[in-house]
């Protein structure tokens, strides 16, 4: 395999990022805000290139909103049923809540494009999600979590996450970044946050195991079963291939990154292990994409009539 896939190949950054964090851990008190300028630089830099011109949302207003209770009705009920698996325990249960209150990761825009979906609707459904967040995610966690978590300091986080990024990706812009470049960077970043949040509970892991079995399970339920079910049933229903791909992805894909850091900087001192979820959904999250990418073509290959308006399409 040439360098630039292994790269590119974000199963791998992953992987070494868990060998890292069960090997050596990570101890540092200023974890949660490393993790904040990690989040920050990854997202920046994944925001590069998204362009829409206003006329658009108009085309696309019905999917746009499927895709907005994909996101934060499909997905994040589905994140809290898991959730109330772990209910007896308050640190697993708050990092739950705190996981299904995020938008939907940024990389749904690059799931869409490797599996040949429409990214101008994945585009513009992400734009209208993140703005959304700003809202729904304070509401969220504050309806869920009570007078445990102050919704003011959440929507300063969201708010960071959100508008930080975004400003940043027009001076990204101006780097004029090659796409494989940007590929890796963004790999790495992938790399530091499972380090950092793994490492950080590392003790945990060895000491509580079935608990992070128990975990893997809810996320296999929640990723994975989930969206299988959902790519055979638009198939059925004749729902188009170039939609469904962003449908599965929003109902699939918590943006876990963003999750993690607002975890970190939270709960940190009062709840350590709330970050688990979190980490174990990132991971789970990676090895979705790459199974499911494979997946599609097989079970759902792009027709000849699809090529045809794909190319047509990036012609206009």
């Amino acid at each position: 395999m040439p360098l630039i896939n292994v790269l590119c190949d974000v199963k791998i950054w992953i992987l070494i990022g868990i060998v890292l964090a069960l090997s050596v851990g990570f101890e540092n008190s200023n974890a949660s805000t490393i993790l904040m300028f990690v989040l920050i630089a990854q997202m920046a830099v994944s925001l590069d290139g998204i362009q829409f011109k206003k006329d658009d949302f108009k085309h696309y207003d019905k999917e746009i909103i499927w895709n907005l209770l994909f996101c934060f009705v499909f997905n994040t009920g589905l994140t809290l049923l898991c959730g109330l698996c772990f209910i007896d325990d308050s640190h697993l249960w708050t990092g739950w809540v705190m996981l299904s209150s995020v938008p939907c990761g940024v990389s749904v825009v690059v799931a869409t494009i490797v599996m040949r979906g429409d990214a101008k609707l994945s585009v513009l459904s992400l734009t209208v999600i993140y703005i959304c967040a700003i809202a729904l995610t304070p509401l969220i966690t504050k309806t869920l979590l009570g007078d445990s978590v102050n919704p003011l300091e959440v929507l300063k986080y969201i708010v960071l996450f959100i508008a930080v990024p975004f400003a940043l990706s027009f001076l990204v812009r101006r780097l004029h970044l090659k796409r494989t470049v940007k590929s890796v960077f963004i790999n790495l970043m992938m790399l530091f946050m499972v380090f950092i949040g793994l490492g950080s509970r590392r003790e945990f892991i060895f000491s509580d195991f079935d608990v992070v079995m128990l975990l893997i399970l809810a996320c296999v339920f929640r990723i994975f079963i989930a969206s299988f079910a959902l790519l055979f049933f638009f198939k059925k229903k004749g729902v188009k291939r170039e939609d469904s791909v962003v449908y599965l992805s929003m109902a699939a894909w918590k943006n876990s990154g963003m999750s993690i850091s607002m975890t970190m900087a939270l709960f940190a001192a009062t709840m350590p292990d709330a970050v688990l979820p979190c980490v174990v959904s990132l991971v789970m999250e990676a090895v979705w994409f790459a199974v499911m990418s494979k997946v599609i073509e097989k079970v759902w290959p792009i027709s000849d009539e699809d090529v045809k308006a794909e190319a047509e399409a990036r012609a206009a």
